[in-house]
């Protein structure tokens, strides 16, 4: 609105002054882009229903966003076509300038307009560049059958405008060319959403169901020493087993540490390139060949071997020994700036006191520093190592007293309060009319403090990467050394073992060179997890590495608490065996897998894929049973019912309720049970006595005349005779078998996950490589199916809810765009922008390294809108330019048609770059931003860049040229005469 009547006041007035009333001229500029600005806002709107029609949890995180962008566009759209035409005549005032008054405009113009120019007498080769893009453009998708696709599309339009034949063939081989480099572009990957990072680590490794508590408990403890001995660590929390809740249904075989990280300002520089280390390593080979210690005619095979060995076990040195350096250096420095801190925070409180007036006395400075001292253990140390307000109010509370008891202030009730003032007592009402925090002097100390604590730990932490920097290169240089040595001995490629002095010499003559050539950087996270998962290879425990936000999420929506989980599904959880002989010997040979073995197997296949990361399957069989079998026939002879065996294992292990004593409303049962050294292992489980009964031989009972019957129920123990004591090993069977942990189902089938995570590639694709791979060589027997989850699910569904949406949404935008022109060709050319868009985003997703996810689709959406609304505003002006010479019927010449369209074009560029302008200015900052959060922003603005760019040179440079070759024609139609 403001920059066409801008430029129809140009027109009318010049380098004069605007006087008078402009409305009508202002009027006429506005109606002229009031309809296109509507239909471009509404087309805009409609771009966005995608993101309305999202469902679970990309709608949940995106529905805002598409809220936010519909209300603003409408408001802006209300305000343009209202407040802003009606401002204009009263602010637009005064001598205005042209496009070419403006050196950033005249410098644009001076390079589009020869382009645009050249163009429209070769439009094949505007034609051709596009088809170079859309070529390069294909070449990150990793569909095969969309390459040939796009590339037989670029052949055919990139070559057909071209009037010679040489010509032809000169495109059709550049496009050959790029298509063969676009080949080999990195191909981008699919995932459901960016991970972001929560700034912490959730730890959940699992190990057998029969471990013990006090074996969890020491495990635990090692591991929570390792991972705190990391310098990035600021707290390890694990717990193992469930909570006191029936919400938490986890077995004591698993654990769960939250890993607390440090600020990353805090972060000390101890990472090495490897590829900086591999090279010294080969230098070192060369030097220890020159010294006669090793082979000098190595094969470059062997060589090779040597140096990425030597230089693999030297990097797990060299992060061990600056690892445990920074941390030392890091405990060192805790007790030094705790007492600073707290000497601090004494002063800050006797300033107040003394702005209060109520100090009695000042403090001598060695008195100040015995406050800090006495407050130090109980109160400095623990507000340095957790931060905490709670901990500053109780320092504050302990100070204070301390001043009273030596005399330098009164006890008084507004000792800890802050000074009276207008400002504070307003902060105060305004917080209590929000709902706010008052302010305080603990919050106000504390702020004081966190600022503090975090200057010492910048400052200090710069101090440290320039010791570590000095040990770098002389730690790395002596690791690599030894490390050759060990490598070389055991591959017998020594032509004598050097001695430590020996190796010292050609550390001397190395590592000053090293260290002044090589730097230290920052470990990242995927780092860090990496280290700890290479130091935490503990026997009997697997391995599990996330966040505690996303474990949660991912545990409420697929039920796994990682990446990706495989359930297994059957009929069975243990195997199917059978007894065979085989050259006279009785072997046990599975007939039918369970669930337990089907697991294992499927891990095996995962383990072998690229990116696969802490792949565990379910321990299910694990468990230690006690289990009784009664011989009955023994029982019987000994004159024991089957069910006095019952009762007597009841009693002994699990307790039997005798009686109920009743007090008040209450009732609690009486049970009786054996002492626990009596049942508690099996051997004193098969000394428990059971009660039977020693009856008359049978020949005697019939000689008495007894009945056949009686004697029959005398035998099984319910007649008379003496009760007896016998062990209950003597009637019953008592072994520890293997059983199942815990029994899973779901939709009543027995149920197993394989777990396991993805590092280091998109989650789609592993899934699809993954899914292939195991139904290719894991056999699954009759009654048994798999189901794959995880978070891949979400991108799963949310790819079919745009397969379907998106082409609705472009034919309706094509016919709002038909509403709007009228012309079936010039909503076709504007369409023209969307794919232009597309290319731009992926050449800008690929690189900054960003895979497919909803963020990045949701970014595509916001460009297509954008595209669409330039690509009308572009025609506008062309149609504008042809209609101020009269129309079609009015030109002369096809070159004066030509001319006014590249006057419509170049006047075009002054908005195009405003409204670049601000879009780049305002989304750059997303693609460098940092913290939490800007995992999903990045991947959302890349695609926004890339495609305002390649689309605006769709616009600017291919749509005029199209434009002017069917307008040429129907002038053509008009004026045969001359055509």
């Amino acid at each position: 609105m403001v920059e066409n009547a801008t430029h129809e006041l140009t027109r009318k007035f010049g380098h004069e002054r605007v006087r008078g009333d402009t409305t009508e001229i202002v009027v006429n500029a506005c109606r002229l882009v009031g309809k296109p600005i509507f239909f471009a806002v509404i087309i805009m709107l409609i771009s966005f229903l995608p993101v309305f029609v999202l469902t679970g949890q990309e709608g949940k995180m995106f529905h805002p966003l598409a809220f936010t962008k519909t209300f603003a566009m409408v408001g802006v759209a209300c305000l343009a076509v209202t407040f802003v035409p009606a401002m204009i005549p009263v602010l637009i005032r005064g001598r205005l300038r042209s496009e070419e008054d403006n050196w950033i405009v005249r410098s644009f113009i001076n390079i589009y307009k020869p382009v645009l120019t050249w163009l429209m007498d070769v439009p094949a080769a505007g034609i051709w560049f596009m088809s170079f893009l859309f070529v390069l453009g294909a070449g990150f998708i990793g569909s095969p059958a969309f390459f040939v696709a796009v590339l037989a599309a670029a052949l055919f339009f990139g070559c057909v405008f071209f009037r010679r034949i040489v010509a032809k063939g000169v495109a059709f081989s550049l496009l050959l060319v790029a298509a063969t480099w676009s080949w080999h572009f990195p191909k981008l990957g699919r995932e459901f959403m960016p991970p972001l990072d929560e700034g912490s680590i959730l730890d959940m490794p699992v190990t057998v169901p029969r471990v013990s508590v006090t074996q969890a408990a020491d495990d635990i403890r090692l591991r929570d020493m390792i991972m705190k001995s990391f310098p990035e660590v600021n707290q390890v929390v694990g717990k193992a087993g469930r909570a006191d809740t029936p919400t938490d249904p986890s077995g004591i075989d698993m654990i769960e540490t939250i890993v607390t990280l440090r600020h990353k300002e805090w972060w000390p520089k101890r990472g090495m390139r490897f590829d900086d280390a591999l090279k010294e390593a080969g230098g070192l080979v060369e030097s220890l060949q020159h010294r006669g210690m090793l082979n000098s005619n190595l094969p470059a095979a062997d060589r090779d071997g040597l140096v990425n060995g030597a230089t693999m076990a030297a990097m797990a040195a060299f992060d061990r020994t600056l690892r445990g350096l920074a941390q030392r250096r890091q405990v060192e420095y805790v007790p030094v700036v705790a007492r600073e801190l707290t000497l601090a925070t004494v002063d800050d409180l006797l300033a107040i006191l003394r702005e209060k007036h109520l100090l009695k006395s000042e403090p001598s400075q060695p008195q100040r520093e015995q406050l800090a001292d006495a407050l130090l253990k109980d109160h400095g140390l623990p507000l340095v190592e957790v931060p905490r307000r709670e901990e500053m109010t109780r320092l504050l509370s302990a100070l204070s007293q301390k001043l009273v008891d030596q005399g330098f202030v009164e006890a008084s009730s507004d000792l800890l309060a802050l000074p009276p003032s207008v400002l504070l007592a307003f902060e105060d009402y305004v917080a209590t009319a929000v709902g706010g925090e008052k302010a305080s002097l603990a919050r106000e100390l504390f702020d004081r403090f966190e600022g503090r604590l975090d200057e010492a730990w910048v400052a200090r932490i710069r101090v440290l990467n320039w010791e570590l920097e000095d040990q770098a290169g002389g730690t790395m240089v002596w690791e690599l050394l030894t490390a050759l040595r060990d490598q070389a001995a055991a591959g017998k490629v020594l032509a004598k073992s050097p001695t430590d002095e020996e190796l010292q010499a050609v550390r001397a003559e190395r590592s000053v060179l090293f260290g002044q050539s090589v730097f230290l950087w920052h470990r990242s996270k995927a780092d860090i997890v990496k280290e700890m998962d290479t130091e935490l290879q503990m026997p009997g425990w697997g391995n599990i590495w996330t966040q505690p936000i996303i474990n949660r999420v991912d545990m409420l929506a697929t039920g796994v608490r990682t990446m990706i989980g495989v359930k297994v599904f059957g009929p069975r959880q243990a195997d199917l065996t059978e007894e065979v002989v085989e050259n006279g010997e009785k072997k046990t040979v599975v007939k039918q897998p369970g669930i337990q073995t089907i697991s294992n197997q499927i891990a095996t296949v995962l383990r072998g894929i690229q990116g696969a990361v802490d792949v565990f399957p379910d321990q299910i069989v694990g468990r230690s049973y006690l289990q009784i079998d009664i011989d009955r026939e023994k029982a019987a002879r000994y004159g024991v019912n089957v069910a006095d065996i019952q009762e007597t294992i009841e009693v002994a292990m699990g307790g039997k309720a005798i009686t109920t004593t009743v007090e008040g409303r209450q009732r609690f049962p009486v049970r009786v049970r054996y002492a626990r050294d009596f049942w508690q292992t099996e051997d004193a489980l098969r000394r428990t006595l059971v009660t039977g009964r020693r009856t008359q031989p049978a020949a005697a009972q019939d000689r008495s005349g007894m009945s056949e019957a009686s004697a029959m129920a005398s035998a099984a123990g319910m007649g008379g005779g003496d009760e007896i004591q016998i062990p209950l090993s003597e009637v019953a069977d008592i072994q520890v078998v293997e059983g199942p942990s815990v029994i899973k189902s779901e939709n009543g089938m027995l149920r197993a996950y394989v777990q396991l995570n993805v590092r280091d590639r998109d989650i789609v694709g592993f899934v699809e490589e993954a899914q292939r791979a195991v139904a290719a060589q894991v056999h699954l027997p009759p009654g048994f199916f798999i189901q794959w989850s995880g978070q891949f699910e979400h991108q799963v569904r949310a790819k079919k809810t745009l397969q379907i949406i998106f082409p609705l949404v472009i034919l309706l935008i094509f016919v709002i765009l038909y509403m709007t022109f009228n012309d079936f060709r010039d909503a076709l050319l504007i369409i023209l922008a969307v794919p232009g868009a597309l290319v731009g985003g992926v050449i800008f997703q690929s690189l900054f390294g960003f895979h497919f996810s909803v963020a990045v689709w949701v970014g595509y959406i916001a460009c297509f809108g954008m595209a669409t609304q330039t690509g009308i505003v572009m025609l506008v002006y062309l149609h504008d330019a042809i209609n101020n010479r009269g129309g079609l019927a009015k030109i002369g010449s096809l070159a004066d048609l030509r001319e006014a369209i590249i006057t419509g074009a170049v006047h075009r560029l002054r908005p195009k770059l405003m409204t670049e302008g601000v879009a780049i200015i305002g989304m750059m900052p997303m693609l460098w931003a940092t913290g939490v959060g800007s995992e999903v922003m990045k991947p959302m603005a890349a695609p926004v860049l890339g495609g305002l760019l390649v689309a605006d040179e769709v616009i600017d440079l291919l749509l005029p040229v199209i434009f002017n070759w069917y307008q040429a024609r129907r002038w053509r139609r008009l004026h045969p005469q001359r055509a």
